[in-house]
Parts: structure tokens; sequence; C-alpha cells
């Protein structure tokens, strides 16, 4: 099946082994080399999977209907365009919503250091700002047995906890949400008052997912 990299005339960065700028055709399909190698190192045996979505999911971008899924180990979207398939990555120049339309979720790249760009899953927005997590999968390496009183521990995948981050409409790069009431209230400036009222009074915690988009709306209705 023909595979060809999805991408635009310059990317920043990606999340895999080097930095590359993308200027004609014969880079791209260097590039794809570079991300076919680094799928590479994980073998048949490998326990768990990369991906957020075991199989093909229907997707649109721009409108566009086609097939995806995320890679939430190195951090791009692999679309099957009519048997094409193609590795989304995340860049400053095209920062296209996809959107997975059975489960209504949409992702978009996000600036989280200077001119570095990941996709984060859009839970919430509004003028204000965005509502964002950030899911991952690490890849643990196999681990050979020490003695014969241990087994041998193979590759695996694993889903990590979501981490959380605002996108403030007055700044270019996210936000991660603390994780402790004092530093995360800090995040809503002038505001931080009527929220740390709005979160007593709800009784709502700030590492639950449903109570971060209560306290984001609630934030977002403030003048």
């Amino acid at each position: 099946m023909k595979s060809i990299l999805l991408t635009m005339l310059f990317i920043s960065t990606v999340a895999f082994s080097q930095v590359n700028q993308i200027n004609n055709l014969r880079d791209v399909y260097t590039l794809k080399s570079d991300i076919d190698r680094s799928l590479d190192q994980f073998g048949p045996d490998v326990k768990g999977s990369p991906f957020i979505h075991s199989e093909y999911q229907n997707i649109k971008i721009k409108g566009v209907a086609m097939k995806g899924k995320y890679n939430a180990n190195q951090d791009y979207i692999e679309v099957d365009n009519k048997g094409e398939i193609i590795f989304f990555v995340p860049s400053m120049e095209h920062r296209y919503d996809v959107l997975f339309t059975d489960e209504n979720i949409t992702y978009r790249a996000f600036e989280y250091e200077n001119l570095k760009f990941g996709f984060y899953k859009i839970l919430a927005k509004n003028d204000k700002a965005f509502l964002l997590s950030k899911q991952f999968i690490k890849f643990y390496p196999e681990v050979k047995p020490k003695s014969n009183f241990e087994t041998l521990k193979p590759a695996k995948f694993e889903r990590k906890k979501d981490v959380y981050y605002i996108k403030l409409s007055d700044q270019d790069i996210v936000i991660e949400l603390p994780t402790r009431k004092s530093k995360f209230l800090d995040v809503f400036n002038s505001k931080s008052n009527a929220v740390k009222s709005f979160i007593k009074k709800e009784r709502l915690g700030i590492k639950k997912e449903e109570d971060l988009i209560k306290i984001f709306n609630f934030y977002a209705s403030l003048k």
C-alpha cells in the first residue's frame, strides 16, 4: 500500500528523531522513511498499542471525510484516505481541527514551547480560552531477567494519565494546569477568587475532567 506523509512547507518540530524542513517531494519521502524507521524498533511481541484508537475511526479534516487514528506515543495522526496512508503531524502553519466524528472528539495542534507543537484534545472552548487534555502512551522496552528468580518483562505500551492544559486567547503557548489548588487558581488571575468560591460551592475537584470542564465553563461566563 502506498504511504506518503502529509505535511507542509515547513515543520518547526516533530516528535520523532530529528527536526526536518520540508521543501519538496523528495524531502517528504525522506521524513516518511524516518517515521517508518522509528516504528521498526517496536517488534511484534510488544504488548499494547501506541494508538488511542485500536482501529481506524471516521474523521474529518477541513470537512473532508477520511479514516484515522491517533498515535499518542509519537504524536501524529495516521490517516487512511481511500487506501493512501498519510502521517499527519502537528505543525505551526496548518493547525486544522481533526474531528473524530463518531465520538465527537476534536484534536488540534497547539504550541507548548516556542515553535514546538503537539496534538491536544479539545475538551471545551470559548472566546476566552481552550480547555485541553494531552494524551500520552509511553513505551517501556523489554527488561531481561538478571537472575533465575526473575522473569522477562516484555516490551509494552502503557497509557499514562492525561495532563490538562488551558490556552488563553492572549497567550500563544498552552499552560499546564497545576494540581495544587493554590497554583491552579493563579491561572485565572483576577477571576481566581470567583473561581475559588465556585469550586467550594459546587464541591468540585481540580483533577477530574468533568469537574475541570465545569470550572472552565464558569470562568468563561465571568465578565
